[in-house]
């Protein structure tokens, strides 16, 4: 009888919510409400758990209140086992498992039924029956499972981050997202112009700093050799904005051409549409207009090909597919939310791996070039945030061995990054991509660039290597690299466009923080100009930009201006006013052809950004931003910047 079996239940206080949950150490269930007629250990802040460490086999112990890891097994204290819930068979299968201990079944089915401690998302009072297909971090073993399915809110505790340090996804020994060749899957595809191609290899990326790891990680320790210390400090991740999101289900209920028309035609259910499938499509997603159907058909086809679920045609490489995508999705605007709910629904019940990294990072490197719609920007987000846990970086901090949702949620993190600058409200616009863009974007996915980021962002990636600096090291180091070069004598510096290609290559070598020195002046200097113009926010910052354009404009006011500006855009702009006066000398003058003039011309579009759209209003501002760069370059005193880096 069920009542006779021996059982051990224990009550875990989950860290994240504080919320109360009671397992079964005996057999791996969790229940919401305290089991009636059986004994109950109950936690306190005495109470640790045993855990077991694959890479060094060995158990380790974990304070849920005090959050401490230790190697040795702390006396005087409640020692809770939950090392035996990782090799329970019960930790894989997401069906309910019977117990006179269930509680009793009343009206509130969520907190009645027994969950899986692998599958369950307690705070959100799921009902079992939802968990078989809801739960994200799937390990079922069979062939047929899929390994990540996202169609409910559901992200991990914090307790069951640490039983999943050994399932199969954190076996993996490499951090980038695929292999050298995808075997071992034969799409059912009808397509004839597939059979002699084949799939493409995956990129393999270089060692890499991650963008979202703390800078203190209170991790298991290891007995390993240490890793390699991050150049990187991470950038903070973009807020969850819940008032901002829309349910991705009700946007495709409302919005998904689900067909039905004509005689026996079946008409598809959202979640048909929203599963990933190996199949082409039959008809866009989104309800459109006959001269884009066929865009968005094909559209598909080759976001099956860069996923490696299609093969390609011969010659064809991973980044020739991507731009072919964004290139589509930039010129014909119905595409751009096409072409990101087919993302959503290839990353979605998704059987590969691989195709889940592939299909992720294409969505990342689109939202670089191309935004989603008003309309779909909520849906968009609100998928995005529901593969987000920010405690992710802290529980698996060994990047080499990030399982398979750690990965998805850094994907997302900058995703959602991306998505609030392009997006609806954001300050960048759609631009068509080159391959060196999109290389350089699936890049920036995980090794932060010092070009369009914005300036506090920019003291931040460079604060581990020079804590102590007070300007951004690009500023620096290309002013001082225009002096060496001889740039005072350069006809033309600051006008004459460089070498496109060095400038890349340049640009290349300062996101690694390296620097070989140019061929001549005009490279460091329109590399400057890049970068004062790439920042995400502009060096005179866009509420102060009405009073730069007004008329008369002194040096008073343009002074008094730069006494308003927050004082890191202030010290930053300083420094290139006084580096831009060191040229409007006679003797220096003579040589360059560039008086303040000339060169108030060429940085004010650098250092201001005009937000109007009418022709005429931003010919007749470019005027008046020259006036404003002018008085700067003339009369601002820049005494406190002197000696300072």
């Amino acid at each position: 009888m069920a009542s006779s079996r021996l059982v051990e239940w224990v009550e875990i206080i989950e860290p994240k919510t504080g919320e109360h949950m009671y397992a079964n150490l005996a057999t791996g269930e969790c229940v919401w409400d305290p089991p009636e007629g059986v004994p109950v250990k109950r936690t306190d802040s005495n109470q640790w758990w045993e855990l077991f460490d694959a890479n060094t086999s060995r158990f380790y112990y974990y304070n849920a209140s005090s959050q401490r890891t230790v190697w040795h097994k702390p006396s005087n204290c409640d020692i809770i086992p939950l090392a035996k819930l990782q090799t329970l068979k019960h930790n894989t299968d997401c069906s309910p498992v019977s117990t006179s201990h269930q509680g009793t079944q009343t009206g509130d089915s969520a907190r009645g039924q027994v969950l899986s401690l692998s599958a369950s998302t307690p705070q959100l009072r799921r009902k079992s029956s939802e968990l078989c297909r809801s739960s994200s971090f799937s390990q079922h073993g069979g062939p047929d499972g899929p390994l990540y399915s996202n169609w409910h809110d559901s992200h991990l505790l914090p307790l069951e981050h640490f039983l999943l340090n050994n399932s199969r996804d954190s076996d993996s020994e490499h951090s980038d997202s695929g292999s050298e060749s995808l075997t071992g899957h034969e799409p059912d595809n009808e397509d004839s112009d597939q059979s002699e191609g084949t799939y493409l290899p995956h990129h393999r990326l270089r060692a890499v700093e991650y963008l979202n790891l703390p800078a203190q990680v209170p991790e298991p320790p290891r007995e390993r050799a240490p890793a390699a210390p991050l150049n990187f400090k991470p950038l903070a991740d973009p807020p969850m904005q819940p008032e901002r999101e829309e349910d991705m289900e009700k946007f495709a209920a409302d919005n998904l051409n689900l067909g039905g028309r004509g005689l026996f035609r079946r008409k598809a259910s959202v979640r048909e549409l929203l599963s990933w499938s190996s199949r082409s499509l039959q008809r866009p997603l989104l309800a459109s207009t006959k001269p884009v159907t066929k865009q968005a058909l094909e559209m598909f086809r080759q976001v099956q090909v860069y996923m490696g679920d299609r093969k390609a045609r011969p010659g064809v490489s991973l980044n020739s597919v991507l731009v072919e995508i964004l290139t589509a999705a930039h010129a014909q605007a119905l595409l751009r939310d096409e072409l990101y709910v087919q993302l959503c629904r290839q990353t979605t019940e998704n059987p590969r791996r691989e195709s889940i990294l592939r299909g992720w990072e294409l969505l990342t490197i689109a939202l670089n070039f191309i935004p989603p719609s008003q309309t779909f920007q909520p849906a968009l987000l609100g998928y995005l945030n529901r593969h987000r846990d920010p405690t992710f970086s802290r529980v698996f901090p060994d990047v080499s061995r990030w399982p398979l949702h750690v990965q998805v949620n850094h994907y997302a993190t900058v995703a959602c990054q991306r998505l609030e600058r392009i997006g609806f409200g954001g300050k960048k616009t759609a631009r068509r991509p080159q391959v060196d863009d999109v290389e350089a974007a699936r890049t920036q996915i995980f090794q932060a660039s010092l070009f369009g980021n914005t300036l506090r962002e920019v003291m931040q990636l460079q604060a581990s290597r020079w804590p102590n600096r007070k300007l951004p090291w690009p500023q620096v180091e290309l002013s001082q690299q225009v002096l060496r070069l001889q740039g005072r004598t350069t006809e033309g510096i600051f006008r004459v466009s460089a070498d496109v290609d060095e400038v890349s290559r340049l640009k290349a070598q300062m996101d690694r923080w390296e620097f070989s020195e140019p061929s001549d002046a005009h490279v460091p200097a329109n590399l400057l100009k890049l970068w004062l113009r790439e920042l995400y926010e502009p060096l005179i910052p866009d509420h102060l930009y009405p009073e730069c354009v007004q008329e008369p404009m002194t040096a008073r006011k343009a002074c008094d201006l730069v006494l308003r500006l927050p004082t890191l855009h202030r010290m930053v702009l300083c420094y290139l006013i006084r580096f831009l006066q060191s040229f409007d000398k006679p003797d220096v003058v003579q040589h360059t052809k560039m008086d303040a003039a000339n060169m108030a011309m060429v940085f004010a579009p650098n250092c201001l950004r005009c937000t109007a759209t009418d022709p005429r209003t931003m010919f007749d501002n470019a005027r008046k931003e020259m006036a404003f760069m002018k008085c700067l370059i003339q009369e601002l005193d820049t005494e406190c910047v002197r000696d300072m880096i």
